[in-house]
């Protein structure tokens, strides 16, 4: 049952995926866009109306969600055999795609909300679906850290009130206040800083889930937002924030990525990476930059996911990377696919993430005269390569940690159909997408050591990580882990500051708490004060029944008397 939901999904999202790429297509020649409206009910004169927005970046990132998320349902049928509950996974994936789909064709906050919110719930759902201890933990940072981001969108929402209508699309300009909120809204979503930390614990997911995740829906959610409101954030001074954000997301994951040795979470940093990296490029008012960067990194994202999830399956659903080695030899077709997307998320000239990566790099030095911006934006790229290629060589390094490994079944029919057109995308899909996108070429004038800087950068953090991977610096290389443990906020985002305070606190809360006024507004509470308040109501029934009988009896003894003087 569960292989045959999954197969139906497949060739429906295939289908739609299609459709979706024809409309865009369509789209981009006639530069033109499709605004549908309809009332849905009216009353007392307020009309309730129902809004959806096509253009060209909303019909292209609905087909390449569609497209990647029915690769994704064919990966499972390979990816989730012997699984009890496939039937309720397959449905949460459906329902986490549609509450995807209403958020990219929402022109109004409102019925935005159905879609951001449908995310945050749908992927609580499916980070706990291996009903674990560690999974429950992870579900939990997940859901509250994405919590803020739709408290933020709901104050936004009552803000919109006074401008008489929802739709964002049809404002000329918007208080700076509604607008903080939905970049901070964008900053939980899309787990820039200090926000992180849910990402990487995300991975508690199945690879699967990961894979839809981390290249085209949840995380992807507020670098989509932050593009459909860039005709308003242009004249606002607030985009630094996303320029700042982004810088510092996109160095601490870079950092990060580099001393982890759990193999999705390297890959869930390298996404937190790159998400940086379209903030940043937002934060400099490119908006077709950063969408186009955004829907290649979901091509090669999803494709790393589907190779990672191969190398897990093999290893035992063992995620450890130190033990994922000498795979270019028993499964060389899914290690070639594996370092190529590696490669072409590096940005090498005439892959994919060439076409998006050098641009934003180019702008990214034109556009600022800080020296400051300009080298964290080397050091991070350099650093994208350095954990790029140090996966590589965890997966093919002969150094085994455990026994031999046996041949893989690398030819296997679901997972060549899920996992190679995609791969074929990822390396030479760019060409395509930047003249869908970016019709126009800009020409952008560097100086010489700009020029040369991102590869003497490139070089070096080669040479360092290469030197890490051979265990060369080990003292340094511990002392190093632990301060990139610290850098998402990790520790403070989770249980150090509230475990700390609790326990410190237990005993003034334990007398203010359970034993002050909850036990006396809590159950305890009010049955003690309803069986005072019985007790004095059957006293009072009491006394009255009582009075009545006294006031009877005198009555009687009055009646007898005046008959015996008469």
């Amino acid at each position: 049952m569960p292989n045959s939901f999954y197969k139906m999904s497949s060739v429906t999202l295939l289908f739609l995926s299609s459709g979706a790429l024809v409309a865009a297509l369509l789209f981009s020649v006639s530069s033109s866009t499709l605004f549908l409206e309809w009332e849905i009910f009216t009353f007392n004169t307020n009309s309730i109306l129902m809004s959806l927005i096509l253009d060209q970046k909303s019909a292209l990132f609905l087909a390449t969600v569609f497209m990647i998320s029915s690769f994704i349902s064919a990966y499972s049928i390979y990816y989730m055999e012997g699984d009890q509950n496939g039937s309720r996974f397959g449905l949460l994936l459906l329902s986490f795609i549609t509450s995807m789909v209403f958020l990219i064709v929402s022109p109004n906050l409102i019925s935005l909300m159905l879609g951001w919110d449908g995310l945050g719930l749908t992927s609580y759902a499916l980070v706990i679906y291996y009903q674990s201890e560690y999974s429950a933990n992870s579900g939990m940072i997940t859901i509250l850290s994405n919590r803020v981001g739709d408290s933020t969108i709901m104050l936004a929402i009552s803000w919109m009130l006074y401008k008489g209508s929802h739709n964002f699309t049809c404002l000329q300009s918007l208080d700076s206040l509604i607008l903080a909120l939905i970049i901070l809204s964008s900053f939980t979503k899309s787990a820039q800083l200090p926000f992180s930390a849910w990402l990487p614990a995300a991975m508690a997911a199945p690879t699967p889930v990961s894979a839809l995740v981390h290249s085209s829906t949840l995380v992807t959610a507020g670098v989509f937002l932050m593009v459909r409101f860039m005709p308003l954030l242009e004249a606002s001074r607030l985009l630094n924030l996303a320029l700042v954000a982004g810088l510092a997301t996109m160095f601490a994951a870079g950092w990060v990525a580099n001393f982890e040795t759990d193999l999705k979470k390297v890959i869930a940093l390298s996404t937190l990476s790159q998400l940086g990296l379209m903030f940043t490029i937002l934060g400099f008012k490119n908006s077709d930059l950063a969408f186009l960067h955004l829907i290649m990194h979901a091509l090669f994202k999803s494709t790393l996911f589907m190779g990672a999830g191969f190398i897990i399956h093999n290893m035992n659903n063992s995620q450890e990377g130190r033990f994922a080695n000498s795979f270019n030899l028993s499964s060389p077709l899914l290690c070639l696919m594996f370092s190529c997307t590696n490669i072409s998320l590096c940005g090498l000239p005439f892959m994919t993430g060439f076409f998006s990566k050098d641009s934003i790099l180019e702008q990214s030095f034109t556009e600022t005269s800080s020296m400051f911006i300009s080298i964290i934006v080397i050091l991070s790229t350099g650093m994208t390569v350095a954990y790029s290629l140090r996966s590589i060589m965890l997966i093919s390094s002969q150094k085994s940690f455990n026994p031999p490994v046996s041949p893989s079944n690398d030819l296997d029919l679901k997972l060549i159909y899920s996992s190679h057109l995609l791969f074929f995308l990822s390396i030479a899909g760019g060409w395509f997408l930047s003249w869908i996108i970016q019709p126009s070429l800009k020409i952008f004038v560097l100086s010489l050591w700009q020029k040369f800087s991102i590869l003497s950068v490139i070089i070096a953090t080669s040479a360092v990580i290469f030197m890490l991977v051979k265990s060369y610096f080990t003292s340094t290389k511990s002392t190093l882990s632990f301060f990139s443990y610290l850098l998402l906020f990790t520790p403070f985002m989770t249980k150090i500051p509230f475990t700390t305070a609790v326990k410190k606190n237990s005993q003034t809360l334990l007398q203010l708490g359970e034993k002050g006024w909850l036990e006396e507004t809590g159950p305890m509470g009010f049955t003690k004060h309803s069986l005072q308040w019985s007790f004095m109501v059957n006293k009072s029934s009491t006394l009255l029944i009582i009075t009545q009988f006294t006031f009877a009896f005198t009555l009687i003894f009055l009646l007898i008397l005046m008959n015996c003087l008469l």
